[in-house]
């Protein structure tokens, strides 16, 4: 699964860099809908992450971030709803989800594991005002339930921010749910068999945040608590399933550094091969080999700096992540 969307997008231009998003991304729907359960909840757990070396704002980038958008369609009709992904973009949420006559709008948020900061800029994340345009838009929908934003774990403020505020509004009701508590949703769906409709109670906000809240573990508190209410899981599952996902997400990581390792070895011994072939002074060979590495590589370890400052603690062999579990069950 760790290459399961990334593979899609290359076999998409291996032929022509002018694409059709819109037919690719209906071909990518029938291709996960083929996976299996377990399969399909492991790629939403590993999710959101778009790869490093993609060029910014390039075509490969814009089809990788679609296809996130249409996993989280394929989630909602596997959770027994009606959803679709938006063509248009400008000013348009990215996917609509309907729970029988209630309408959730959403924006799925994808960055990259070597993006330079921690966490995204709250207005990179969620913007309050966006959610109530895009709801209005649904005037015949008997109940416009809220906003839903959905992103990758290791994108999450470690203390609190303004995105928690944000999203603990009773009068503008935005949950904010990681990839893989998307996965475990499902999971305890078909192991469980309970009713998916009431989902709609994680937008209770009126109950469950009477107040906006700032705090990071609190806001994670109510949500588990609500999903558990949900579910009718026990804590011990779900912080079982939660912390089977951090391991996930930490072997991905690292899967993803050592990838990023390979390739860059691959660039320096190409190089170095092209260098040596030059029949030259030996000192001038050495200082353009040293200079057209440096040129090619540094790149690769910008993105494993990043990853392993911002993803992952090397000493624990665990994600930034695994910490938190403990701290957001009562």
């Amino acid at each position: 699964m760790n290459y399961f969307i990334k593979d899609f997008v290359n076999n998409a231009f291996k032929k022509t860099k002018d694409v059709n998003t819109e037919l690719l991304s209906k071909k990518f729907e029938i291709a996960v809908s083929k996976l299996s359960d377990d399969e399909f909840c492991k790629l939403l757990i590993i999710s959101g992450y778009i790869p490093d070396m993609y060029i910014h704002d390039s075509s490969e980038e814009t089809l990788y971030t679609k296809l996130c958008e249409v996993l989280e369609v394929v989630w909602a009709k596997q959770m027994g709803f009606k959803s679709n992904f938006v063509t248009q973009k400008s000013s348009y949420e990215d996917v609509v989800i309907y729970i029988n006559k209630s309408v959730i709008v959403s924006d799925t948020k994808t960055f990259r594991l070597g993006r330079s900061q921690a966490a995204p800029n709250v207005k990179d994340f969620v913007k309050p005002e966006d959610y109530r345009k895009w709801l209005a838009r649904y005037q015949d929908q008997t109940t416009k339930l809220g906003g839903l934003v959905v992103f990758p774990q290791l994108h999450e403020w470690s203390r609190g921010s303004d995105a928690h505020y944000y999203c603990s509004d009773k009068n503008n009701p935005i949950v904010m749910l990681p990839f893989h508590y998307l996965a475990y949703l499902l999971d305890s769906k078909n192991r469980l068999n309970y009713d998916t409709s009431k989902l709609t109670l994680l937008w209770d906000y009126k109950k469950i945040f009477p107040n906006k809240v700032k705090d990071r573990i609190c806001y994670w508190k109510t949500i588990n608590n609500q999903i558990l209410h949900i579910t009718g899981d026990t804590i011990s599952n779900f912080k079982s399933y939660l912390s089977k996902c951090e391991e996930q997400l930490y072997d991905y990581t690292m899967y993803i550094i050592q990838n990023l390792k390979n390739e860059k070895k691959e660039i320096n011994d190409i190089i170095s091969s092209e260098i040596d072939k030059i029949e030259d002074i030996n000192e001038l060979k050495n200082e353009y080999k040293k200079y057209k590495i440096i040129q090619e590589i540094t790149k690769y370890d910008t993105v494993i700096e990043r990853i392993n400052k911002f993803r992952i603690n090397t000493r624990s062999k665990e994600t930034k992540y695994k910490s938190f579990i403990e701290k957001i069950f009562e």
